[in-house]
């Protein structure tokens, strides 16, 4: 039962036309394969449904907070006010077998992006709103036989496919061409317009009579096929946590949270997108059944790396100093 009630604990399992900065849409969420973190049974079927929001408020290049441009005329984006990333995910994971099981997540992207457009009539502010499908991953799992009830390891494969938009657009637009709509960056959108692979492992191990337990993951998610010249950056997560039983349906988790991605790629790009990140994730759950369990984790970035365009000296990409997630997630 312990085992089953720290799956609470687990959150979040959440996205920069060429420009002085990138919208700040990445950031690092942490692990929720609960199976894979030995923090609940994979029989049946489970859903879970989480909320999770990050505010980017602050422009960084490499490690260093930066200031923003000031207007001068130059007709570009000036990335100083803020992207507010919500996102709501369902996901659902079935277990065919002992071995196998297989997942679908639908994520909705609630996004509002706002920055100063520098023309040179004036500057002003520009602002995208939306909410719209984001791109949907199915996923497989293949779990190893170690031969012990209290430690775990597997596979994790499967592909996210093209069905967020990659249309939205910025309003006002351009005063020197009002009859064309102004393009959100392309990472911002709701969907990459890419088809990705998606590769893991994991390991967890379990001490019932101490009441705790841990687990490792990898993951890594790379482009195959890409569309309109934009390729995103492969990235690679790591995730290494461990879970305490604080009482009967009270538990504690706690995740290190690593991410690394490459710059994004094509005429469509920005080149200020990428970087590394680490990032401690302290969380509470609490069981409201036996099979029902409500959770929820705060994340704090203790480094931020962030790539700048090398060709543009004062650029940089709006970044997000903490996120936090709920949710509620059920077995049948």
């Amino acid at each position: 039962m312990k085992i089953q009630l720290a799956a609470a604990l687990g959150a979040l399992g959440l996205l920069a036309a060429p420009a002085h900065a990138s919208c700040g849409t990445d950031f690092c969420g942490v692990n929720t394969h609960w199976d894979a973190q030995g923090l609940s049974s994979d029989d049946g079927l489970r859903v879970d449904l989480r909320y999770s929001q990050a505010r980017a408020d602050r422009l960084r290049a490499g490690s260093t907070r930066i200031s923003p441009a000031a207007p001068s005329g130059s007709d570009a984006e000036i990335e100083n006010r803020r992207t507010v990333n919500r996102l709501l995910n369902l996901d659902a994971d079935y277990a065919i077998n002992a071995r196998w099981n297989l997942g679908i997540g639908l994520p909705l992207v609630m996004r509002d992006h706002r920055h100063t457009f520098d023309a040179a009539a004036g500057a002003f502010t520009q602002q995208s709103d939306f909410r719209a499908l984001g791109d949907i991953r199915v996923t497989g799992k293949y779990k190893l036989d170690l031969g012990s009830m209290n430690s775990g390891a597997g596979l994790r494969f499967g592909f996210k496919l093209p069905t967020g938009a990659t249309n939205k657009s910025m309003s006002p637009p351009d005063p020197a061409d009002p009859a064309t709509p102004y393009p959100l960056e392309r990472s911002a959108q709701p969907g990459s317009g890419s088809t990705d692979a998606i590769l893991g492992a994991y390991y967890f191990g379990n001490r019932p009579a101490a009441g705790w337990g841990w687990f490792a993951s990898g993951q890594l998610q790379s482009a195959l096929a890409t569309r309109a010249d934009f390729r995103p950056g492969s990235e690679v997560r790591l995730d290494v946590g461990a879970h305490y039983a604080l009482a009967p349906s009270l538990n504690a988790l706690l995740q290190l949270n690593a991410q690394h991605r490459q710059r994004d790629g094509g005429a469509n790009a920005n080149r200020a997108s990428g970087g590394h990140s680490l990032n401690l994730s302290p969380g509470l759950g609490y069981a409201l059944t036996p099979n029902s369990q409500l959770y929820g984790l705060v994340q704090f970035a203790l480094k931020q790396y962030v790539h700048a365009d090398p060709a543009e000296p004062g650029s940089g990409q709006l970044t997000a100093p903490w996120s936090f997630t709920l949710g509620l997630t059920h077995r049948f």
